[in-house]
């Protein structure tokens, strides 16, 4: 001590202010993530590392009796996280339904018997929650992976702080304020980022789901299911603003041929390629699905039927003939098309295309040259 100033309580009071401030920047961004993505998890966190920054703040102004009161409330919040973090493991219903129990009923019951009591329960509180916690992570590990060794290592030394915390007060001791800071940082630092990875994971895995329902795992289309919904949307749009849209139904006349001639392979591979060069001859905003094994049908938006046969149907022709296919350099793509305007009707979108199909059969019967044939609204209602 020098002219009245204490450095040691100076440099304790800076780390403290570091260790605060990194845990206010968790809790911001836990929110922040949380808010973006709609994660409870993150939100009990949030909840859990600002009550984790109060209890240091009283500590370090020595309140600790109610330091101990926040730091049972944040072991229940951080159990309630742990819980909705291991949500998709469907082993430890039991595990979960304790870990509930412990982290909603006991502890909070402990924060209000020892801000009442003057009782320390802190460390009474710290042995059940990790007693129930070591259970539960022991039977979810295998799950949870990559990220649950990150949740280990937080759950570590929050149990580390507190414990030392409640043992030390047990005894009547009077501790400093840094240990169980940094113990707090630590634990809210790795579990921020243990839930932000499961949550990306998770998302990931979403997404993919989401594809397989809206995009065709062969061509890269869109699934049925998503085309007649866009019919749908079109429909309205036709009665709102009069706008017209055309339906095309494509088949790909010769695939039986190919597959006779050259094998299986090489007709998967036809329908990839028809599929690429009817993408290509979409529109903006233009969706086409593959409904059968060699038809595709095509919603272009904005187009009669004049405009749907020689700005869409017509390209659709050419590109199949334009090149030959890279797995048969002597075969070329002949597609045969049905195209109909979309009628203001409330017929379903899967009976116009019923309809355009039953069409395109009587046309392939036929084994005529015309390669277009056109369907009137009032045909298709």
């Amino acid at each position: 001590m020098i002219a009245g100033i204490d450095f040691a309580r100076f440099d304790q009071a800076i780390g403290l202010g570091l260790l605060a401030g990194a845990q206010l920047i968790v809790v911001w961004f836990s929110i922040l993530i949380a808010s973006a993505y709609r994660e409870q998890a993150l939100w009990l966190h949030a909840g859990a590392a600002a009550l984790a920054l109060v209890s240091v703040a009283m500590l370090a102004s020595g309140s600790g009796h109610l330091a101990q009161t926040m730091l049972l409330l944040v072991l229940a919040l951080s159990g309630l996280q742990l819980r909705d973090l291991v949500s998709h493991v469907g082993a430890i219903r039991t595990q979960r339904l304790w870990l509930f129990r412990v982290s909603a009923w006991l502890l909070p019951l402990l924060a209000v018997v020892n801000a009442a009591s003057g009782e320390h329960l802190l460390l009474a509180g710290v042995l059940a929650w990790a007693a129930v916690v070591s259970v539960l992570l022991l039977r979810a590990w295998p799950q949870c992976q990559p990220w649950a060794a990150w949740v280990l290592a937080s759950y570590i030394t929050l149990v580390a702080g507190t414990a030392w915390l409640g043992w030390r007060s047990f005894h009547g001791d009077v501790d400093p304020a840094w240990p169980v800071a940094a113990a707090l940082t630590a634990w809210s630092a790795m579990s921020y980022l243990a839930t932000v990875w499961r949550s990306r994971l998770f998302s990931e895995t979403r997404i993919r789901v989401q594809g397989r329902k809206t995009v065709d795992p062969l061509t890269g289309l869109a699934t049925p299911a998503v085309f007649h919904q866009r019919v749908h949307a079109v429909r309205n749009l036709i009665r709102r603003h009069g706008r017209p849209s055309v339906l095309l139904l494509v088949d790909i006349e010769n695939l039986p041929a190919m597959h006779e001639r050259f094998g299986p392979e090489v007709a998967e591979s036809a329908v990839l390629v028809a599929a690429d060069r009817i993408r290509l001859a979409l529109g903006e905003g233009d969706v086409a699905a593959r409904l059968t094994h060699s038809r595709i049908a095509m919603l272009c938006e904005g187009l009669d039927l004049n405009e749907g046969v020689t700005q869409v149907a017509s390209r659709v022709i050419v590109a199949g003939l334009k090149d030959p296919l890279p797995s048969a350099p002597s075969e070329f793509l002949q597609f045969r098309l049905v195209l109909g305007a979309v009628p203001v009707s409330d017929v379903p979108a899967q009976q116009l295309l019923q309809r355009m199909s039953a069409r395109l059969d009587a046309e392939l019967a036929r084994a005529g040259e015309r390669r277009i044939v056109t369907i009137t609204a009032d045909d298709l209602s």
